[in-house]
């Protein structure tokens, strides 16, 4: 009865959480994914108050930041690639699951999920090669900006890191579905 029990126990905790093999590469993809939101942050926070100094600069001074549609655009990539593997650690991103979550129950659950986490993994897969090579081919021939000529190659080089750190959440959490659906697990009644 003892042993029946500890099985239960086991199928109740993630399967990315029971063994250490799986649980140092998602604190570590954590916490990188943490840093890299905080980054993501603190160029959100730069954008406010830089959004102000524009402000402030071209109707009290007469005088406006110069390039400062430049800067916001180069920023932009920051902002957005930076968060995006924290977001889907989060479960922040949209998604349409009414259909999974109504009708899917278990492996089927786990197994569309699956699926849906292959067809990310394979996209976001081709934007990390393809954004590393454009962000390479910047360094290589000085891409510069128009107005200011800053280097574009920093902002273009946050794109593959994000969809790089967005590759590893994917695939960790693919084996985490996986696993369940071979566990047969309700994931969504253990977090």
């Amino acid at each position: 009865m003892k042993k029946d029990s500890q099985d239960m126990q086991a199928q109740k905790i993630p399967i990315l959480k029971q063994f250490p093999i799986f649980r140092y590469p998602e604190r570590l993809i954590a916490a990188i994914d943490t840093v890299l939101n905080l980054f993501s942050v603190g160029f959100i926070m730069f954008l406010m108050l830089f959004a102000a100094a524009e402000i402030v600069g071209r109707y009290l001074f007469n005088h406006p930041v110069p390039g400062h549609v430049e800067i916001v655009e180069l920023i932009m990539a920051a902002v957005v690639f930076l968060g995006i593997a924290y977001t889907q650690r989060v479960g922040g991103h949209i998604r349409m699951d009414m259909f999974i979550t109504r009708v899917l129950k278990g492996r089927s659950y786990h197994i569309a999920e699956a699926l849906t986490l292959i067809l990310s993994l394979f996209a976001f897969s081709i934007i990390t090669v393809a954004s590393y090579r454009f962000a390479l081919n910047a360094y290589d021939i000085g891409d510069t900006t128009t107005y200011i000529l800053w280097p574009t190659w920093p902002s273009k080089l946050c794109i593959p890191i994000g969809s790089f750190m967005l590759c590893l959440r994917f695939f960790l959490q693919l084996i985490q579905h996986i696993a369940q659906a071979v566990v047969g697990v309700e994931i969504r009644d253990l977090e």
